[in-house]
């Protein structure tokens, strides 16, 4: 390794299962954001050092070879299956050199300065555990109403499309907790783990950053593959509110026992 390298300041992990998303019929309408606008992005409005991970999570041929190939990847993981979404996070950590670790969707539009708000607001006060450009407050098991609409707030829960916290306190959490597999809680999981450990969750609202969700898979009801299995969104979507409810002692009522 090169005498004049240093390490970048924020470590940009994005899973990926598609090069192009497919439609969701019912938005067809909506524009699709794939991981191109999102690496042209990073490359035109991000000034902090940073680098790119991505987890392909995709068996499409021109997909694994965009990854292998494209300039603004710096490392990158190819997975036989699709790992799913905690997992392909865990992978990406453990690739990391930065302070801070940037969780970001491959369908999320960031505009010039957002990036740094988040990165500043993370760190500057030591009791701030994550940020994120949009998140809510819960009741139990259930979203309340969205928090810092208009100014910044706490919050219980970090909208999974992109969220910011220390490296060191990811791995001290211990990671995403991969029993969501494929998909589903785990990002508000990883919230409660970190408001229990005693760090607030910080939503910075009005920030140039934008999630293209429409063509994402919570957008419809469809069929997962992961792994060697398959699950239908909706029973998915069940299971995993269920362990989590038990995991957390959530109440159907919505109260903590």
């Amino acid at each position: 390794m090169s005498d004049t390298y240093s390490a970048p300041l924020v470590s940009v992990i994005i899973p990926v299962l598609h090069l192009t998303r497919p439609i969701n019929a019912k938005r067809f309408f909506m524009p699709r954001y794939t991981i191109r606008e999102v690496l042209r992005d990073l490359r035109e409005h991000v000034t902090l050092p940073f680098e790119v991970i991505v987890i392909s999570n995709g068996t499409d041929s021109e997909l694994i070879e965009f990854v292998r190939t494209h300039d603004a990847i710096d490392k990158y993981c190819i997975n036989s299956v699709n790992a799913g979404v905690g997992r392909s996070w865990n992978m990406g950590a453990q690739l990391a050199e930065a302070e801070v670790l940037c969780f970001l969707n491959d369908d999320v539009a960031v505009g010039r300065g957002g990036m740094e708000a988040l990165y500043h607001a993370l760190l500057g006060s030591a009791d701030v555990g994550e940020v994120g450009p949009a998140g809510s407050r819960w009741r139990g098991a259930q979203h309340e109403r969205y928090a810092g609409e208009q100014e910044p707030e706490d919050a219980d829960v970090i909208s999974g499309f992109c969220f910011l916290l220390k490296s060191e306190l990811f791995h001290q959490l211990g990671g995403l907790d991969i029993a969501y597999t494929p998909a589903g809680f785990e990002e508000i999981d990883l919230s409660f783990a970190i408001r229990k450990a005693g760090y607030r969750c910080l939503v910075i609202p009005k920030l140039p950053i934008h999630h293209y969700h429409h063509h994402g898979v919570s957008a419809y009801r469809t069929e997962i593959k992961y792994l060697k299995t398959s699950i239908d969104t909706h029973v998915l979507h069940q299971r995993n509110k269920t362990y989590f409810m038990k995991k957390w002692g959530i109440s159907d009522e919505g109260v903590g026992e």
